[in-house]
């Protein structure tokens, strides 16, 4: 029975993850900082997943075939490396470093014991995740692993892009290893970072240009999820499929993801048209599965780095400007965001003191990296007091 690694058993590592390993048939080993869980884990050797589908429907699975291990657990890890067909991480960017050593250790040993190539999918939110995660992995290898990394070893980036709400009571199941996820299915990888032969995994896409997933998640997806929490948010929404139900926000994600798609296609002349257009008009289907309760809370966390240069909101706008389309939607999307002020978001309560102490100009020049007095920032500017007028009075 073939056996794979997953570093991280939070809600993509036990979602996702574990879930499409499950339906391949995998023994799945489980390496988790939190003992509480491993104990969990190891006393079950099992944990309940619930599906949910676009139409409605609810699918109740059982995931068995595991065992897991603490990061402590050096030894465990290191052959549990050795003898798998292939590794995944969702342990989050700032978490790599610490799993780095462990990986290391597993890939000497696989070296001695079975040094065939293998291959580790990164499913973190970084773009540049496999490069950062090789270099830190590579600092703790001799002369002989950094050989064989170079030469057996892929870093394969992957694009996350199912559902996977925080859990709490609202499910109704009083269960500390229950997991809710809705049921997309496809983890699109990096068919060019790949080594040696790539083992059949249920649900897992290769793509050759993957730089055009890593946009349509980024510009589309991450975007749009955006635009519906913070709008949502002001208008004093819960939910994600509460806010796309407002024929109001409904309206302007539609303009935003006309923007970023049709840039998109721009940037990519090869991309089927057909199949963008579906990919949007199928995300906007999942958005509004009632049975996901994703808040708008959750999808709106951490207001600052989402509104960073290179992330979704900005790099949006720079993404269309680039191809000759003036972002129009993502200048009112950026306003809205600049508004978020929910007081148990630590970051948007710092936002919110960064605007009132430095002013929105000063703001929108060090956080987003934009002239505050051309098109594109008076738009925001523009947009921020706007917003800001109708729903903070």
């Amino acid at each position: 029975m073939n056996q794979s690694v997953q570093f991280g058993a939070g809600n993509i590592g036990r979602g996702f993850i574990g879930h499409l390993l499950w339906e391949s048939n995998y023994r799945i080993v489980f390496v988790e900082a939190y003992s509480d869980l491993v104990k969990l884990l190891n006393s079950r050797s099992s944990y309940p997943l619930r599906l949910l589908e676009k139409n409605g429907q609810e699918k109740n699975v059982t995931i068995n075939n595991l065992v897991a291990y603490q990061t402590e657990e050096k030894n465990n890890i290191s052959k549990a490396i050795a003898a798998s067909s292939i590794i995944f991480t969702a342990v989050g960017v700032k978490n790599l470093p610490a799993i780095a050593p462990l990986v290391a250790d597993g890939i000497q040993l696989r070296l001695k014991k079975n040094p065939i190539p293998m291959n580790i999918l990164l499913c973190e939110n970084l773009k540049d995740a496999p490069q950062f995660f090789k270099n830190e992995v590579n600092n703790h290898l001799n002369t002989e692993g950094k050989q064989f990394l170079q030469e057996k070893v892929g870093f394969v980036g992957t694009v996350v892009a199912r559902m996977v709400p925080v859990m709490d009571k609202r499910f109704g199941v009083d269960d500390p290893l229950f997991i809710v996820a809705e049921a997309y299915h496809k983890l699109p990888y990096d068919a060019t970072a790949v080594k040696g032969v790539f083992p059949e995994i249920s649900g897992l896409k290769p793509v050759q240009n993957f730089s055009s997933e890593v946009d349509k998640k980024l510009f589309i997806h991450n975007l749009g999820h955006a635009t519906l929490a913070y709008f949502g948010y002001l208008k004093g929404y819960e939910y994600i499929h509460q806010a796309i139900a407002d024929e109001e926000i409904k309206n302007l994600l539609d303009d935003v993801l006309n923007e970023t798609s049709t840039s998109i296609l721009r940037k990519y002349p090869d991309l089927d048209r057909v199949e963008v257009n579906e990919f949007v008009e199928d995300l906007k289907e999942r958005f509004l599965n009632p049975l996901l309760m994703d808040t708008v809370y959750r999808v709106g966390r951490d207001p600052i780095r989402k509104l960073g240069e290179d992330d979704r909101i900005i790099g949006g706008i720079a993404l269309c400007q680039s191809q000759k389309m003036f972002p129009a939607a993502i200048i009112k999307v950026a306003g809205v965001a600049l508004n978020y002020d929910y007081d148990k978001d630590a970051d948007a309560l710092k936002l919110l003191n960064m605007i009132k102490e430095e002013g929105i100009e000063k703001v929108i020049q060090k956080l987003c990296g934009l002239d505050p007095e051309n098109a594109i920032g008076e738009g925001i500017i523009r947009s921020y007091h706007q917003f800001r007028e109708r729903f903070r009075k």
